[in-house]
């Protein structure tokens, strides 16, 4: 692939990552609120630690950094959107699937019956949490606040589509981000072999 071809890759990533946004940017602000986020989801958190991890299991456990060991056991099934409720990444969210667990940093979202769980991780992904933290030297953020804020959810149908029209595009950007590293350590290993 030539360096005009990885330009144009990296081009490509920024413009699905602000693709992505954008679209949940607009359906937040071109539609009338009508549903509080408490309404749509039931919030959990866990007093699992880092510390209570081991390195291999069947199930992994998630924080703040993404996965941080493994359990035998889990306590999320199916699917579940993981908000950093403090420190310094306070309301990163992340979306999963699967049996796995999530440590005391994190928030665990699921939905209620009648809507997408996938269509509120993309609206909460462009949510501003500024509003709903509190503390000085370590920010935190508290389902109870931000459970109040209120949002557009159309029908379960369109939720659907906008979710699977949102998701198909970050799939992309997942293979393009593998592309682009792939390539990279091709670039590296020929590098190598040239001044050997």
């Amino acid at each position: 692939m030539s360096l005009h071809n990885s330009f144009l890759l990296i081009a490509d990533l920024r413009t699905s990552k602000s693709l992505i946004r954008g679209i949940a940017q607009k359906i937040v602000h071109s539609n009338k609120t009508n549903v509080r986020l408490s309404e749509c989801v039931e919030c959990s958190s866990s007093t699992l630690q880092e510390s209570d991890v081991c390195e291999h299991g069947a199930y992994p456990v998630y924080g703040a950094n993404g996965i941080v060991g493994y359990l035998d056991n889990y306590n999320t099934e199916g699917e579940a959107v993981y908000i950093i409720k403090d420190g310094s990444g306070v309301g990163t969210v992340s979306y999963v699937t699967g049996k796995c667990s999530a440590t005391g940093t994190l928030n665990t979202l699921q939905a209620k019956e009648g809507y997408s769980l996938q269509y509120l991780y993309y609206l909460l992904k462009v949510f501003n949490f500024e509003p709903y933290k509190t503390g000085m030297a370590i920010p935190h953020i508290y389902f109870k606040d931000y459970g109040k804020a209120k949002f557009f959810c159309p029908s379960y149908i369109e939720q659907l589509q906008y979710a699977q029209s949102l998701s198909a595009i970050d799939s992309k950007l997942l293979v393009e981000k593998n592309i682009l590293t792939s390539l990279s350590m091709q670039k590296k290993y020929l590098l190598r072999q040239m001044f050997i």
